[in-house]
C-alpha cells in the first residue's frame, strides 16, 4: 500500500489534510488554529498499518515525506499483537523516513477524546486538572450530516465549558475508509484515535476504555496496544479501566449539569432516544445510582430491558457488573431482568460450543451456507470463517476501482 500525495489546504478557519493510501483519499479536517505539519506521514500510516496487514501489502511513503521514528520503531510489536489475536492481519514492511520529533511549546496541551458519553465525562472528571482540550470527531465512530454534527458540537461545547476545557473539533472520513476495507470498527479503532493523536500533535492524548481490567478482551483499542502508537512528542494512553459503568456514573452524578448533559445514545444527538441498547444499559445503571431525573425521549420500560443481547464478552461484561450490584443493593427488578440477559447469552454460548466439540461445527456451517455475501460480518479482531471471503472481496474492489470516489455525507462546522 502505498502512500503519497499529501496535500495540506489552508483556509481561514480551518486546515484539511489528505493523503492516498492505496486508491482510497483519506482526509482530516480540523481548525486553523491546530499546527498540521505538512510532510509528516506519521497520522496516515496509523490509519493505513492495519489495512494493509489485511491486504498482506507492504507500505511504502513517498521519499519527501517522514514518520515518526519512535512509531516506526514500535511497528513490529503492534503487527505481532494484531497477528497473535488473528492471523488474517499479516506482518508487513514499512518503507519510509524518519524523523525524531521534539516537544514544543507551540504544541497542544494534554488532551483526551471526548464525544459527551459516559466514558469521556467520567475521564474528564478524574483528570480535569491535567487536562487541557477535549477532542470530538465526526466520520470516525459515527458520520453525522451537518444539523446532527452541530447539536452534538453544542452539546460537548456546553460540557467543555463547565470545566473550563477547550474543544477541538476534527472532520474526517475514516468510517468510510474503515467500512470500504471490510474490516470492523474494533478493527481499527485504535489505530484510527492515533491517527488523530498525531496529526494534533498534543503533549499527550487519552483514549477512554470502555470496560474494566478483568474484562480485557483482544481490541485495536487496547491498553496495551494504544500507547505504542505514541511519537516522541505525544503520548497516548487508555484511561478508565478502574470503574465499570455504574462506578462511573457514581462519579458524574456529583455534577449535575454534566450529568443532565450526557448523550449515550445511538441517535439524535439533541436527546437520549431512551430506545436504544446504550440507552438501555444507561438507563440500568442510573437506577442502581438512585438516579431517576435523567431525561430519556421515551419513557424505557422494563419489558424492553429483558430482550437486551449482549454481542460479545466484553458487551457480557457490562451486564454482570450491573447484576452483581443489583443484587448487592436488593434490586429484585433489576437482578431478575439481568439474570434473563446474561443466561441467555450464556446458554446460546453453550450451544455453541456444543456443536463445535460434539457436531463438528455442523449447525455452524449449516448456517454459513445460508448466509449470503453481502450479509457477511466486518472482519474484526476475533478471526471468523468469513474473513478470507471478506478479503477476496477487498481485492476484487480493489481491481475493480483503482482510485476510490468518497461519497460520506460529513457534516462540517468549518464550511
Amino acid at each position: 500500500m502505498k502512500i503519497h500525495q499529501l496535500n495540506l489546504e489552508k483556509h481561514n478557519n480551518y486546515h484539511k489534510i489528505s493523503a492516498m493510501l492505496g486508491p482510497f483519499p483519506l482526509w482530516f479536517k480540523t481548525s486553523s488554529e491546530c499546527l498540521i505539519a505538512c510532510n509528516d506521514a506519521s497520522p496516515f500510516l496509523c490509519s493505513a498499518l492495519i489495512p494493509a496487514m489485511f491486504l498482506g501489502e507492504d507500505i511504502v511513503i513517498d521519499r519527501q515525506y517522514y514518520v515518526s521514528a519512535s512509531l516506526l520503531e514500535k511497528l513490529p510489536l503492534i503487527q505481532t499483537m494484531m497477528h497473535a489475536w488473528n492471523p488474517i492481519f499479516k506482518c508487513i514492511k514499512v518503507n519510509a523516513n524518519t524523523q525524531t520529533f521534539k516537544p514544543s511549546a507551540s504544541q497542544l496541551g494534554h488532551s483526551a477524546f471526548f464525544s459527551g458519553g459516559v466514558d469521556g465525562t467520567y475521564n474528564l472528571i478524574k483528570h480535569q486538572e491535567q487536562l487541557d482540550n477535549l477532542v470530538l470527531i465526526n466520520g470516525f465512530d459515527f458520520s453525522m450530516p451537518q444539523p446532527a454534527w452541530q447539536q452534538l458540537v453544542a452539546r460537548c461545547q456546553k460540557t467543555a465549558k463547565l470545566f473550563n476545557k477547550r474543544l477541538i473539533c476534527v472532520e474526517s472520513n475514516l468510517k468510510e475508509f474503515t467500512g470500504w476495507t471490510g474490516l470492523a470498527r474494533f478493527a481499527n479503532f485504535g489505530a484510527s484515535l492515533a491517527s488523530i493523536s498525531l496529526l494534533l500533535n498534543p503533549k499527550s492524548m487519552a483514549i477512554s476504555g470502555a470496560v474494566t481490567y478483568d474484562a480485557i478482551n483482544p481490541s485495536n483499542s487496547h491498553p496495551l496496544l494504544d500507547p505504542l502508537w505514541s511519537s516522541e512528542s505525544c503520548q497516548i494512553s487508555h484511561l478508565g479501566l478502574e470503574a465499570d459503568r455504574a462506578a462511573k456514573i457514581a462519579l458524574i452524578k456529583h455534577y449535575p449539569e454534566a450529568l443532565d448533559n450526557l448523550w449515550v445514545c445511538w441517535e439524535d444527538p439533541s436527546s437520549n432516544c431512551g430506545r436504544c441498547s446504550k440507552c438501555h444499559r444507561t438507563y440500568m445503571a442510573l437506577q442502581l445510582n438512585n438516579i431517576s431525573h435523567f431525561q430519556f425521549s421515551q419513557e424505557v420500560k422494563f419489558s424492553a430491558l429483558s430482550k437486551l443481547s449482549p454481542k460479545s464478552d466484553e458487551d457480557l461484561s457490562f451486564y454482570e457488573y450491573l447484576y452483581q450490584l443489583a443484587i448487592k443493593q436488593h434490586n429484585s427488578q433489576l437482578s431478575q431482568v439481568l439474570r434473563k440477559i446474561i443466561w441467555r447469552y450464556r446458554a446460546k454460548a453453550f450451544a455453541r460450543e456444543t456443536d463445535r466439540l460434539l457436531l463438528h461445527s455442523v449447525c455452524s456451517k449449516w448456517r454459513q451456507k445460508k448466509i449470503a455475501h453481502h450479509q457477511l460480518a466486518d472482519v474484526n479482531v476475533f478471526p471468523k470463517y468469513s474473513d478470507a471471503i471478506q478479503l477476496e472481496r477487498l481485492h476484487q474492489r480493489i481491481k475493480q476501482n483503482p482510485r476510490f470516489i468518497s461519497s460520506a455525507n460529513i457534516g462540517s462546522i468549518y464550511d
